[in-house]
């Protein structure tokens, strides 16, 4: 591992498109490069309520960071505390997700997935922090291979893991985008969150399920692999080939290298 430097700085690009079915984009991403965070967020709930939850969470968890950190960003900060940190960020939305959905009949049930990226730097390299809670997904691309860095929170998801139902089985499940957990739904959050390593050539994306609904694993692998380093062009492609398949919900991706 190469050894971070004072100058090294991850940068994040984002895109987001409604796709060719949905009415609203209930989808949402926040980018601060300056504090080495990414948010991205899934919104559920009629009458705009999933709009409205997404929302307040990409803006709700950069903030409470940003007032705990005070002059510190998250470069500089131990990956320990940067982990916890990123936890109780996920709490701080969740409660005023559900704060809000009390205050109106009209959105009560509101609530969103959420992935969350922050990055360590220190001497010995560069920390990836993951905090998720829902479908969302953390991938990261290493020398030409794509590997998931998060694990659904699904009920197909916990049913695989008993070895219940094949891998296979759960691509065409009439349930398998049933949540058992997301931010605003119970009084507690809960998230999962993981700390990893990072190479200087490492490419992280974070995407909603109306990417990983239309194309496979090995489908975003190949556009990758194809259009890196190139950020934007990821993107751009990912999102229309999504379109391309079906376009069946929101699709946002959030492409994340050094710089």
């Amino acid at each position: 591992m190469t050894s971070a430097q004072p100058s090294d700085k991850w940068t994040g690009i984002g895109l987001t498109d409604i796709g060719l079915v949905r009415k609203l984009n209930q989808d949402a991403f926040s980018i601060d490069n300056t504090l080495q965070l990414w948010v991205l967020a899934d919104g559920m709930g009629g009458h705009a309520g999933g709009e409205l939850a997404s929302q307040n969470a990409v803006k709700t968890i950069p903030d409470f960071i940003r007032t705990q950190l005070g002059t510190e960003t998250s470069p500089y900060v131990q990956p320990e505390k940067l982990a916890s940190l990123l936890g109780q960020g996920l709490e701080s939305a969740n409660q005023s997700i559900r704060k809000e959905a009390a205050e109106h009949e009209r959105l009560k049930g509101m609530g969103t997935t959420i992935v969350v990226v922050a990055i360590s730097h220190s001497p010995t390299g560069f920390q990836a922090c993951v905090a998720h809670t829902g479908d969302s997904r953390a991938y990261l691309f290493r020398q030409g291979s794509l590997s998931l860095w998060t694990k659904d929170h699904t009920l197909m998801e916990e049913r695989l893991a008993l070895n219940l139902i094949t891998p296979e089985q759960v691509r065409t499940h009439p349930l398998r985008h049933v949540l058992t957990k997301a931010l605003g739904i119970d009084p507690e959050a809960q998230p999962t969150v993981q700390t990893y390593p990072l190479d200087p050539s490492d490419l992280i994306l974070l995407c909603s399920d109306g990417l990983t609904k239309m194309l496979t694993d090995q489908e975003i692998q190949t556009i990758v692999g194809q259009e890196a380093p190139h950020a934007e062009a990821i993107c751009r492609t990912l999102v229309a080939t999504a379109n391309q398949l079906g376009g069946e919900d929101n699709t946002t991706v959030v492409l994340i290298r050094l710089h």
